[in-house]
């Protein structure tokens, strides 16, 4: 059955702190979702993750996705990292066709493959970028977020698949740390710059100050400072925390690296008809609702693997479902009592498909969440009814 290419909504999450990171890679890991995940704090930042059956596989994106690759190069494949025109050869080499999801990523895997660079070092990266993420999601107020599970991530592609929770709680303890030296509303993707010379010239020594002059230009966040100066993230940022507070020291905001692959343009799709999704165990079914649902213009997935059923509404969010009641493994209730759990389908019509017209099966369907019933045989004036119902406004 036919699948959209890109799913074009978003939830939004309040205070992304990391029980509610947690929840939300617990929820894709239960439902062994595999794709992307988007994260996007509006107007500021964007982050993606690649997913194979709710495990993580790599992470990139937000304020400084280039910077952080180079910055966790050099500090875990020095090798690399340090002989410049290998380096560029190799960032040439990768196009846009050859790229799975991310060039970073390419570029790891290939190294890897080719016993450039060991296993230990680049779990050890991946693992140290992960953390930089989840610790910058600590300082969003608000993110929303997508499913796409239409990337096509193969398993023969993957270095290694991590729990978030590895990443998570390591993360959260630092951003604790973070806090509690009071650097909560500082970044540490921020870069400092000297505003008052003279005053800071009078506060200190002679070579501190010529140390300063040359570091704090302006050019180089925190994180790049402390690992080029081998200091701790946390105790470097707290010491330059009384000059920042006197007003000798400023954090500004310093632009990313540019990224070094030039990527295709991706064409914004046009809006999209409702798409309607059947969960059904029969082939024969979901075939009869493609037939009935594509001649009148409308988008469809069928899903006949019931235990993948909510893993792929998560992942393309349909305007309406039809449920079947009765399959092997599971059941319509416990899927519908599910979706019903999920604060993005709580007002999503699901229409369940039965044979029986019992009152008690009517009743019991009901408390389970569902919008209404339509009987089998599967008739195509009955399907068009009720979708109209339905979807009227769409």
């Amino acid at each position: 059955m036919d699948t959209p290419n890109k799913e074009n909504y978003s939830v939004p999450i309040k205070g992304f702190v990391a029980s509610k990171q947690t929840y939300l890679f617990n929820t894709l890991k239960k439902h062994q979702f595999s794709g992307e995940v988007k994260l996007v704090y509006a107007g500021k930042a964007e982050w993606c993750f690649y997913l194979y059956m709710g495990r993580l596989i790599y992470g990139t994106g937000g304020e400084h996705s280039v910077r952080r690759w180079r910055r966790n190069l050099a500090a875990y494949l020095p090798s690399i990292a340090t002989d410049a025109g290998y380096l560029e050869e190799q960032i040439q080499s990768i196009s846009s066709h050859n790229i799975k999801f991310c060039w970073e990523y390419e570029l790891l895997r290939r190294w890897l493959l080719n016993n450039r660079a060991d296993r230990e070092s680049v779990i050890k990266m991946l693992n140290s970028i992960l953390i930089e993420i989840f610790f910058d999601l600590n300082q969003t107020t608000e993110i929303t977020f997508h499913l796409n599970s239409d990337i096509g991530v193969p398993i023969s592609e993957q270095i290694f698949l991590l729990d978030a929770n590895q990443v998570i709680v390591p993360a959260w303890q630092q951003w604790q740390n973070w806090v509690s030296l009071r650097l909560g509303d500082r970044s540490p993707n921020k870069a400092p710059v000297i505003r008052s010379p003279e005053q800071l010239k009078q506060k200190i020594s002679p070579k501190t100050y010529s140390a300063f002059t040359k570091l704090f230009n302006g050019r180089n966040s925190l994180r790049d400072l402390s690992l080029q100066l081998k200091r701790d993230l946390n105790q470097f940022s707290s010491s330059l925390l009384p000059y920042i507070q006197e007003g000798y020291i400023d954090l500004v905001s310093v632009a990313d690296l540019p990224t070094p692959i030039s990527l295709p343009t991706i064409i914004q799709p046009e809006e999209k008809t409702a798409l309607i999704a059947c969960i059904d165990d029969s082939p024969m079914i979901c075939e009869t609702m493609a037939t009935i649902l594509k001649k009148s213009g409308y988008q469809f997935i069928g899903i006949t693997e019931p235990l993948k059923a909510i893993a792929k509404i998560l992942a393309v969010k349909p305007d309406l479902i039809f449920l079947d009641l009765v399959m092997p493994n599971t059941n319509g209730y416990e899927i519908c009592a599910s979706l019903r759990k999920l604060s993005m389908f709580r007002q999503t019509p699901i229409i369940i498909i039965t044979s029986n017209d019992g009152m008690i099966e009517r009743v019991r369907t009901k408390m389970m969440g569902a919008s209404d019933f339509i009987g089998k045989p599967i008739n195509a004036e009955d399907v068009l009814t009720i979708v109209a119902k339905y979807l009227s406004s769409k």
